[in-house]
């Protein structure tokens, strides 16, 4: 069961701190880790009576993508369903004008939608988010290399999230150890398919070229973790 992000703060990891490792690959085949512009990320939540969810927005340029994560909830109904949405659009001044792809249930259904972003709040017409602090950490590779560690912890209750810029068909190796061996990962597409959920070593063929998620977590108290990184 994928890592719940629902009802809390999402964090992310300021800095990563790398040991490179020499590539085994042709530049060709390297990762395209980073690029000429930065990735802006914010994170946003809301919880009520009928609805807890949480947002991921990240901005290059004028380019948005994200993910939606919500659980609908009736008690006197008894009724309880979960939803993700893929984000996919532009942005002009504080609209976000959207492609969304919305998975509930057995249903997947696709919609054109502008929502608007402040510093405050993210507003889609029908719910209104919070603006929660968040930093965003994309994961680079030093010129000629196409792996790294991450040397990071994470506090209970919270999520570090890395970005990382890879190509379809390529090979992504992810291990994870920690102290006290409860730190785990989710790896989620560009698409918003989940590869991976709540794991420590995955080896993973890419289905898509794009910027992948890489969530680490603790599955009790805090986590004091090394994230090993290959792109082949």
């Amino acid at each position: 069961m994928m890592m719940k992000l629902l009802g809390c703060l999402v964090i992310f990891a300021s800095l990563v701190n790398v040991t490179p490792g020499m590539a085994n690959h042709p530049p060709r085949q390297i990762a395209q880790a980073s690029s000429t512009s930065s990735i802006q990320g914010y994170c946003f939540s809301v919880a009520n009576d009928n609805l807890d969810a949480t947002a991921r927005i990240y901005i290059q340029g004028n380019q948005v993508t994200g993910r939606v994560e919500a659980t609908i909830h009736n008690e006197q109904a008894a009724y309880y369903t979960s939803y993700t949405q893929t984000l996919r659009g532009t942005r002009k001044g504080n609209q976000l004008n959207l492609n969304i792809t919305t998975k509930i249930e057995l249903d997947t259904q696709k919609t054109q939608e502008i929502w608007t972003l402040t510093a405050d709040y993210l507003n889609t017409g029908r719910v209104v988010y919070q603006r929660q602090p968040c930093l965003l950490s994309q994961i680079r590779f030093a010129p000629g290399a196409n792996s790294t560690t991450v040397n990071q912890s994470v506090v209970r209750g919270s999520r570090n999230i890395y970005l990382l810029r890879a190509n379809q068909g390529q090979r992504m190796e992810l291990k994870i150890t920690s102290l006290e061996n409860n730190a785990v990962f989710d790896v989620i597409a560009p698409n918003g398919e989940i590869l991976k959920t709540e794991a420590t070593q995955s080896s993973l063929k890419l289905p898509a070229t794009g910027n992948y998620e890489i969530i680490v977590g603790g599955t009790r108290g805090n986590a004091t973790y090394k994230l090993n990184v290959k792109i082949q």
